[in-house]
């Protein structure tokens, strides 16, 4: 039974006329005729009575017309739901990535692309470290933003940029004021820092030497909003990678990058492997790389080696 056998029964039942039903597909009569013999083969029952002057449904050419109808229907809807996501009329992206990417590289994407392809419905989730790769390699985002993890090993990977590590405090905070800051300099300073759960924790942790002041700071926060309480309350300032500097809620606030010892994490973008991504998944991710790039430069973030 073939998708051409089903059309034209359709046709021939709608017609009520081989002839009719020829000329609409575009073949001859007795291609038709072939057809129709082919597929009441096939299902084993008589579909249509012929006479010399008419053609009619059996019984059962009846029942089984309903069936291809909506087949055909069904399959129709499809073709044109294939034809929005080609064209980026329609369809989802699912993304997931971590809290300062999502401010600095992801949001910035989504008014151009609102406005160039209004039906396309885009998905964003909040996670951070290992979680975002976790999440990709389930099949629960068709891409993820983040750093660099050892876990990542097994996924695709595209870098994106180098961001540094640095000092965020209130603009009149006397550290800002140095020629060059390093992290002996925070010795003895107020920290805010992020809970253990984080990977800005695991960074930090992982590095030798640094003031107890970093690795144990008097107070830790989850996220940024409450950093950014924190830092305006004169709570302390905080160690951050420049992407998170440059979030919203954070721009009324001092950053520069530490300069000694360097600690930098490299943004990439994973996906999972031998996987290709939909027409609406590409157009973002190749939107979101533009705006990496356009972000090189900038105090702490750096061009990667690809």
């Amino acid at each position: 039974m073939s998708l051409r056998q089903l059309r034209a029964f359709a046709e021939v039942a709608e017609c009520a006329s081989f002839a009719a039903a020829a000329r609409r597909l575009y073949i001859t009569q007795s291609a038709l005729s072939e057809s129709i013999r082919l597929l009441e083969e096939a299902v084993g029952l008589r579909l249509l009575d012929r006479t010399t002057r008419s053609v009619a449904l059996t019984a059962a050419g009846a029942v089984f017309l309903q069936e291809v109808q909506q087949a055909l229907a069904t399959l129709a809807q499809g073709m044109r739901r294939m034809g929005d996501l080609a064209s980026l009329q329609g369809g989802e992206v699912r993304v997931v990535a971590a809290p300062s990417v999502l401010a600095a590289l992801v949001m910035p994407c989504l008014p151009d692309l609102r406005a160039r392809y209004p039906g396309l419905q885009v998905v964003l989730h909040e996670d951070g470290g290992e979680a975002v790769l976790r999440a990709v390699r389930e099949g629960q985002a068709d891409f993820g933003v983040g750093g660099w993890h050892a876990s990542a090993m097994n996924l695709e990977a595209q870098p994106l940029l180098r961001d540094r590590m640095g000092w965020l405090a209130r603009p009149d905070h006397a550290l800002l004021s140095q020629s060059e800051l390093g992290m002996a300099d925070l010795a003895g300073q107020a920290l805010v820092g992020y809970t253990t759960d984080t990977a800005i924790h695991a960074l930090l942790s992982a590095q030798p030497g640094l003031p107890e002041s970093v690795l144990a700071p008097a107070l830790r926060v989850s996220n940024t909003v409450l950093l950014q309480q924190a830092i305006a309350l004169g709570l302390g300032g905080a160690v951050v990678p420049a992407l998170i500097a440059r979030h919203p809620l954070l721009q009324n606030l001092g950053f520069r990058p530490l300069a000694a010892p360097r600690i930098e994490r490299q943004v990439m973008v994973f996906q999972r492997p031998r996987r290709s991504l939909s027409p609406a998944a590409q157009v973002f991710k190749a939107a979101i790389v533009q705006q990496a790039q356009a972000l090189w430069g900038q105090p702490g973030i750096e061009a990667v080696e690809r």
